[in-house]
């Protein structure tokens, strides 16, 4: 069972993540496309994983999903659009946290940093896709399905994204490591 001063200190640990994932997400990193960014929210909801596991992770990626919508920052279209594209997507970032002991444990954690930031990039750019077939079809290139479309736009944002997540957590491993530890 946790103390309550643990619990406080995840709380707070949540609160300033998510709060730093938001300011950062106002840093624009374009790759090729307007709709190819980096996301360097990404990396601070990825160091609240490692260091303090899945689940808090999620609440500060759906905490910073919200941020976005209540401050207009996001794109909406529908209510479920922007449910499913911000908090839900942002939440499903957490599922780098899946991998935390590993990595921490230092046993082969290149290898466990890869499939973390791998991990969580597919379970955030799913939702992603699944938003862009169901709500952005109709922005894609006449004669390119919604299907082909958003495949293309969020397979290669998540490929791109994960990579960077996982020179950046590589780094921070071997340079900062006090930075994923409790």
């Amino acid at each position: 069972m946790l103390d309550k001063n643990h619990k406080m200190m995840v709380y707070l640990e949540i609160a300033m993540v998510s709060a730093v994932a938001f300011a950062l997400s106002y840093i624009p990193l374009q790759l090729f496309h307007a709709a190819l960014d980096l996301s360097l929210s990404f990396i601070a909801i990825a160091i609240l994983a490692i260091r303090r596991g899945m689940l808090p992770a999620m609440l500060a990626g759906a905490i910073c999903g919200m941020l976005s919508i209540l401050t207009g920052k996001a794109e909406f279209l529908t209510v479920v659009q922007i449910l499913m594209d911000y908090p839900v997507a942002f939440a499903f970032s957490g599922l780098v946290g899946i991998f935390s002991f590993q990595i921490k444990t230092k046993r082969q954690f290149t290898f466990w940093i890869f499939l973390a930031s791998f991990t969580g990039s597919l379970a955030r750019w799913f939702w992603h896709f699944v938003a862009g077939v169901l709500f952005w079809g109709s922005y894609a290139p006449k004669g390119v399905s919604p299907w082909s479309y958003s495949l293309l736009m969020n397979g290669i944002s998540c490929f791109f994204n994960a990579m960077m997540l996982s020179f950046v957590l590589l780094f921070i491993v071997k340079k900062a490591e006090f930075l994923i530890r409790r």
